[in-house]
């Protein structure tokens, strides 16, 4: 492969914990429990659209910006002070670049959460390129915003393996053409069988992937 283009929440960083707080957080707030599959149908959605969703979804009066300043209040400086990445992510993604493989990030996230992860890990820098929530892709359901993060890589989709850990992003990635490794996330465990049938590998951690690149 010529380009790697990671995933950040649940894939590089172990977040999933910061938005299922936030999450149960919000809908205690108006006296609700989160509903059945809530996390599951708003995991492709960048921010805007996934306040979109439950404005709509769960009728809501509050409005899309003010769901949206919610839910940034309440991670943001967890990831500043408390989110890690997942064991051995950032030592992959320096052999990688060690061996002239272009980097890029393609998230639903935006820069104010993973930016301080990435160079609180001191990999920030390692990235060729990042697209992501804040730039209106369409949701990980389709492979824009892979297709996007190659193009910015200069490279072809077939010679890009894309690293995820949700099931719509694995099919999405192949679909256009992209290798594909699926990454073990535990909010996902119900899904991983159906992912690794699909992926074209399937990791449980990153230290699997260190000895063939060294």
């Amino acid at each position: 492969m010529k380009a790697a283009i990671f995933d950040f929440d649940g894939t590089i960083a172990d977040s999933c914990y910061v938005w299922e707080a936030v999450d149960r957080n919000f809908f205690e707030k108006r006296n609700m429990e989160i509903p059945v599959d809530y996390t599951k149908k708003i995991s492709t959605l960048n921010m805007r659209d996934g306040a979109v969703f439950t404005k709509v979804e769960y009728d809501f009066p509050d409005s899309v910006e003010d769901i949206m300043k919610e839910w940034q209040e309440g991670a943001l400086s967890e990831y500043e002070d408390n989110v890690m990445l997942k064991p051995f992510a950032a030592e992959y993604i320096r052999l990688l670049k060690n061996k002239g493989v272009r980097i890029g990030l393609a998230t639903s996230s935006s820069p104010e959460f993973y930016t301080p992860v990435l160079k609180k890990n001191g990999i920030y820098e390692l990235f060729d390129t990042f697209v992501d929530g804040s730039m209106g892709m369409p949701n990980k359901e389709f492979p824009d915003i892979f297709i996007n993060c190659a193009d910015r890589l200069k490279v072809q989709p077939e010679d890009c393996c894309v690293y995820e850990d949700i099931l719509p992003a694995i099919l999405s990635a192949g679909s256009a053409g992209m290798l594909t490794t699926a990454v073990f996330e535990p909010k996902s465990s119900k899904d991983w069988n159906k992912i690794k049938s699909v992926a074209g590998r399937s990791i449980i951690s990153f230290s699997e992937l260190i000895e063939e690149v060294n």
